[in-house]
């Protein structure tokens, strides 16, 4: 089975179903033994899990994690974070609206990329009859089917195509359910250095840091431990990689924005932000209203990145339409030549 990670819509309905029951006094094992009685065999199945490892004596954290890819990465750490804070109800309430919105985005993304992906469909369409088509008007005539001049006429040339096409489909497929399932991180990574892709990813990153600050900040956590879990609660290596540094400079009393800034993965509105809070000695509160103007800027993220995609897939139709005109235009142009036409008359002579 390939989809393993639990949908983002049904972790944001977790969230908010378990965080009410910690609200309300339940312990962690009754709260996710009910779970387990809902849903799928295999989201029973996790859920049992979990509540098996908390009765015996894990952290609720810990249990996630053990999970392995079901739950998304930065959702272990964040309950980590709300564990250490004692702000579990709150950070579940929080985490019940980022994924919700994420599963709103990603329908918005779905909707917004449909339609130039059956434009796509309807070229390679176009692409198969003129492979198809000119073998049954000249069966004997390889060179004059062959429309295209890619080599690939009749049946036998359409099989090979969509078998290309259908290879390509499910190497893109493949490597969309590792990357959903955590197997190959280091692409997010990566990307994080493409031009418009990677500033949008990053504020992805850059939300989840900021909730992660406000929530340890306003719990009483010193700034530096504060700083370290917040570095780890991110799903990008880009900033998990920065927490042992930060939190040695702030333990050497270096000014958190200046660390911050340091690591050049911040927006200058969120450093701002941050040495407001801490000019101001209202830092918790700060940072919870600057993450809220970031949840606006993960939308704009989220859009861009559906404009890219949609419009790559606008190129590559267009691509595939003006080979195909040109390839056309020029096997009538050679055909009509002197040359050309001397070959088909030499066919229509009798040997």
């Amino acid at each position: 089975m390939l989809a393993t990670r639990i949908g983002n819509r049904e972790l944001g309905v977790l969230c908010e179903r378990v965080g009410i029951a910690f609200d309300v006094g339940h312990d962690p094992y009754r709260i996710f033994d009910r779970e387990s009685e809902n849903g799928g065999r295999q989201r029973r199945q996790h859920m049992r899990s979990v509540a098996e490892r908390v009765r015996g004596g894990t952290s609720l954290a810990e249990a996630v994690r053990a999970q392995g890819n079901y739950f998304p990465p930065n959702f272990a750490r964040l309950i980590e974070v709300g564990e250490e804070t004692g702000r579990l109800e709150t950070v579940l309430s929080r985490m019940a609206g980022y994924y919700k919105e994420l599963a709103d985005l990603s329908d918005g993304f779905r909707g917004a990329i449909i339609w130039p992906m059956i434009q796509l469909v309807l070229g390679l369409i176009v692409v198969s009859v003129l492979i198809y088509v000119p073998a049954l008007v000249s069966p004997e005539d390889a060179e004059a089917a062959d429309m295209l001049g890619i080599g690939l006429v009749g049946l036998s040339g359409l099989v090979t195509f969509w078998a290309l096409i259908a290879l390509a489909a499910g190497g893109l497929a493949g490597a969309y359910f590792l990357y959903r399932n955590g197997k190959l991180g280091f692409l997010g990574d990566g990307l994080i250095r493409v031009p418009v892709v990677g500033k949008s990813l990053l504020k992805f990153d850059e939300a989840t840091f900021i909730q992660a600050l406000g929530l340890a900040v306003e719990s009483g956590v010193d700034a530096w431990n504060a700083v370290g879990l917040s570095f780890r609660s991110s799903s990008s290596v880009a900033f998990k990689s920065r927490a042992a540094a930060a939190q040695q400079a702030i333990r050497q009393g270096r000014e958190m924005h200046a660390v911050l800034q340091e690591t050049g993965l911040f927006s200058k509105d969120t450093i701002e932000a941050v040495q407001l809070g801490e000019e101001s000695g209202r830092l918790a509160e700060t940072l919870d209203k600057h993450y809220e103007f970031l949840r606006m800027q993960v939308r704009f993220a989220m859009t861009a990145i559906t404009q890219l995609a949609s419009s790559i897939v606008w190129i590559v139709v267009a691509g595939i339409l003006i080979l195909v005109i040109f390839r056309v235009f020029g096997r009538y142009v050679t055909m009509l030549s002197p040359e050309g036409l001397e070959r088909i008359l030499n066919r229509g002579q009798p040997g």
